[in-house]
């Protein structure tokens, strides 16, 4: 009696290793707020700042306020300070609208160099060896240093800048060597020297400029958008990652659970206490929980995989991850949420900075038609009269055939197409909104279930079948089923806690994701550099 007696309490032991997941004690992960400003500058020494943090401050202000990201000098300094402010959607459809300006003042920087070899292991954002662990700003920071996509978007940025300065300069003099006459005579004729200039008029050259300075709007624009993927796919991978840790913890007290279930099992079939099916039973159980367990090893494998490559990081697999899933989360509402991605999103500034430079090339093809002067002045000595002479040239075309008149239809087309994108983007972002919001609010429901009813549920379950069981009321196959429906439930729980975070990150970041997507460059041979051109043939 007195070896029943210890055989069941052994067989309660292991309900003692049983702890809620529902609860878990990392590091709280900070809220993502969204940008009011746009900073396109990356210092050379960025690995000597400290730490800065990558989320920024929401506002549904149509003005900015100013970043608190460092500003890099560089050798050519625009001299066309504009005051960088959001464009209001009603002026883009507004038939007398002023030139809007975009929410980017242009900045001289200097493009990072390319990484040493070898260097992907020694980058100024490798965390401490000693604690082996990271959290979601550590990785965020990693990633706006390291992220190939935010140097070929910051690189653009650089060539719609050099573009913008090389449309507006004015044409170089000629100076040459003119001989009339050699020969005749047999004399040397006229020899002489001539200095010509093409002087543009109509202020075509800082029109250039104009329609150019709107490309720099619009991928400064572009580059802003680029951080929002790179950091929304950071953080959702940084969930899913985390999530993959919680699981993989749960699977591996389960196993211990089941284990510790086969032994007692075996040591109630030795004892008289159980069948054999009971122990075929235990160890079927066992059997599954190990696949379970090898399941999420992978999975936390793949996920600290994909997360390296986000962060441009060689190998994470040696790290843990501190954080938070079961944090208070903002709830928004629809009005609020499509409110907030209406004025901060960066794509919409984009699109609209694209409607001021199709509106600039107007202005900038309508003044083509007025015709450049050639003027041209020279000197010679006659040597068959001895005579010293001199010789003006002016010419200009006479726009008779020619008045530009297709371009000026062509930018006129072009910049009914931008308003009509500036409305498709609206559309197709309330779309992607609808979706992401739709994901939330699921995701937010199960969890508030989980937490107000299911979690609850299991608990009270396990712990009255174990109760239950010390009172010879169940079976031991009722224990058995009891705790693995609680580990489950506590899986499933974390699971709706990942896709709470991911779509959190989808609605706060306004939709954006693809932090490895091909970056969109900019065409030399289009718009600013075809405005010079024409700008010096005069055609």
């Amino acid at each position: 009696m007195i070896h029943l007696r210890l055989i069941r309490l052994c067989m309660v032991l292991p309900c003692s290793c049983l702890v809620s997941c529902a609860h878990f004690s990392e590091s709280q992960v900070s809220d993502h707020k969204t940008p009011a400003s746009i900073d396109v500058a990356q210092t050379e020494n960025k690995s000597q700042t400290p730490k800065r943090s990558a989320q920024k401050q929401t506002t549904k202000s149509t003005r900015p306020t100013e970043t608190s990201e460092p500003k890099v000098a560089d050798s050519r300094k625009s001299t066309q300070q504009e005051e960088d402010t959001l464009i209001p959607l009603e002026d883009i459809f507004h038939e007398n609208d002023q030139l809007l300006q975009t929410g980017f003042q242009s900045k001289s920087t200097t493009i990072p160099p390319a990484p040493a070899a070898g260097s992907g292991t020694d980058s100024p954002a490798e965390p401490d060896l000693i604690g082996m662990t990271l959290d979601l700003e550590s990785l965020l920071q990693m990633a706006l240093e390291s992220n190939p996509t935010l140097a070929e978007a910051t690189a653009v940025v650089y060539k719609a800048e050099g573009i913008k300065t090389q449309v507006g300069l004015r044409p170089n003099p000629v100076f040459g060597y003119s001989g009339v006459e050699i020969g005749n005579d047999g004399r040397a004729g006229q020899q002489g020297a001539f200095f010509s200039q093409t002087y543009v008029r109509g202020n075509k050259l800082q029109l250039n400029q104009d329609v150019a300075h709107h490309d720099v709007q619009s991928f400064s624009w572009e580059l802003e958008a680029q951080r929002f993927r790179v950091t929304n796919d950071v953080k959702s991978q940084f969930y899913a990652t985390l999530g993959a840790q919680k699981r993989l913890e749960i699977a591996l007290k389960l196993e211990k659970v089941a284990e510790a279930g086969v032994e007692i099992a075996q040591s109630l079939f030795k004892a008289g206490q159980a069948a054999q099916p009971d122990i075929l039973q235990a160890e079927v159980q066992l059997g599954e929980v190990r696949i379970l367990r090898q399941n999420a090893e992978y999975d936390l494998e793949s996920a600290k995989q994909q997360l390296a490559s986000l962060v441009g990081h060689d190998d994470l697999s040696y790290y843990s991850f501190t954080g938070k899933l079961d944090v208070d989360t903002v709830k928004w509402d629809w009005d609020e949420a499509y409110s907030n991605l209406v004025a901060n999103s960066p794509e919409i500034q984009a699109a609209c900075a694209r409607v001021n430079r199709a509106r600039a090339q107007i202005s900038r093809q309508e003044v083509q038609a007025m015709p450049n002067i050639q003027a041209q002045i020279g000197a010679a000595h006659d040597n068959a009269t001895g005579s010293d002479i001199a010789n003006v040239q002016i010419g200009l075309p006479i726009p008779i055939f020619n008045r530009n008149q297709g371009n000026i239809d062509t930018a006129n087309s072009e910049y009914h197409r931008a308003v009509k994108d500036v409305e498709r983007l609206q559309l197709s972002l309330k779309v992607e909104l609808s979706k992401a919001y739709r994901d939330y609010k699921k995701a937010l429901k199960q969890v508030e279930r989980y937490q107000a009813d299911i979690l609850p549920r299991a608990q009270k379950n396990l712990d009255l079948t174990t109760q239950g069981y010390e009172s010879q009321q169940f079976d031991f196959l009722r224990v058995l089923t009891a705790r693995r429906t609680y580990f489950e439930t506590n899986i499933s729980y974390v699971n709706s806690l990942i896709s709470l975070r991911q779509s959190e990150v989808g609605v706060n970041g306004m939709v954006l994701s693809g932090g490895l997507n091909d970056v969109r460059d900019i065409s030399q041979g289009v718009g600013g550099t075809s405005n010079r051109g024409q700008a010096l043939s005069g055609q």
